[in-house]
């Protein structure tokens, strides 16, 4: 029996640009990708199963998490076995611990799921060298940032999320605000409700950025914010309050519902009294600090 305790971290989005409806009714998009340090809590327990069955146990300390089939986790675990032909059986238990908002643009679903497929490849001792297209194929069918939280470092993405660029200079030198009202926004309801009309197409702007530039801020624009703040205009009043109280960029990350703000690192009273100001509101409130 192996037990094991990972960390499953988030992200945000640097800009949000759709660029276009595809054919198979996805969207284009490009985006930058960049971790924060707010993470769930996965507990692996993996012990070879008596029965010719595998069994996947699921439990979490948030009651709304679906514990069965329709979780990220388990059909990370069910789509693995069946891609890497495993023959034996196992029973495998994974407790959850969410502190990522569900619902919040911070890839909290997708981040467990590829901190899963992390686990059983180590401890299959799958070859990642050997299987690099295949790993990313089964991250991606599992959702289009899953093959992201593989890398866990900054990336440019574009097509629906998958085709990534690390960004080796890209670093945020700033504290990273997180605030989350307690709000759900259905990424399928945003994509629906973008209205593109037919043949919309958009032109890269972000492919050539390497570097955080907070004085080029119109450039890392959420395509989103538009639709979900006419629906959340709460959303917006966190954006604006941000950046009236010494945030120098502020954005909603994804399709929402969470806002980051980004805080000069030398002005730590300005930061906090934001985030106690939040904390009142009874709002989730999380500080990823500069390196």
């Amino acid at each position: 029996m192996i037990q094991e305790i990972l960390k499953s971290y988030s992200k945000i989005n640097i800009g949000l640009r759709i660029l276009g409806k595809r054919g198979d009714g996805y969207h284009d998009i490009e985006t930058i990708f960049y971790p924060i340090k707010i993470f769930d809590e996965l507990g692996f327990t993996i012990t070879p199963a008596a029965s010719e069955f595998n069994s996947v146990l699921l439990k979490s300390n948030k009651s709304y998490i679906p514990l069965n089939a329709d979780n990220l986790c388990y059909k990370a675990v069910l789509n693995f076995f069946k891609t890497f032909r495993i023959k034996e059986t196992y029973k495998i238990e994974i407790d959850m611990i969410k502190n990522i908002p569900v619902g919040g643009g911070l890839g909290g679903g997708s981040s467990n799921a590829a901190t899963v497929l992390k686990f059983l490849i180590r401890y299959f001792k799958i070859d990642i060298e050997i299987n690099r297209i295949k790993i990313i194929d089964l991250a991606l069918s599992l959702g289009s940032d899953v093959p992201f939280f593989l890398i866990l470092k900054p990336c440019y993405a574009e097509g629906r999320g998958e085709k990534l660029k690390p960004l080796k200079n890209f670093k945020i030198n700033y504290n990273i605000l997180i605030v989350n009202p307690h709000l759900h926004v259905s990424t399928k309801w945003a994509f629906e409700n973008l209205n593109l009309p037919n043949g919309f197409r958009n032109e890269k702007s972000l492919d050539k950025i390497t570097e955080f530039e907070p004085d080029k801020k119109n450039e890392f624009e959420n395509d989103f914010e538009k639709i979900v703040f006419e629906k959340y205009p709460l959303l917006r009043e966190i954006k604006n309050y941000m950046l009236d109280n010494g945030s120098v960029f502020s954005s909603m990350s994804g399709s929402g519902a969470t806002v980051y703000g980004l805080f000069e690192p030398n002005k730590k009273g300005t930061l906090l009294k934001c985030r106690e100001d939040f904390y009142k509101k009874k709002y989730l409130t999380f500080i990823s600090n500069s390196e």
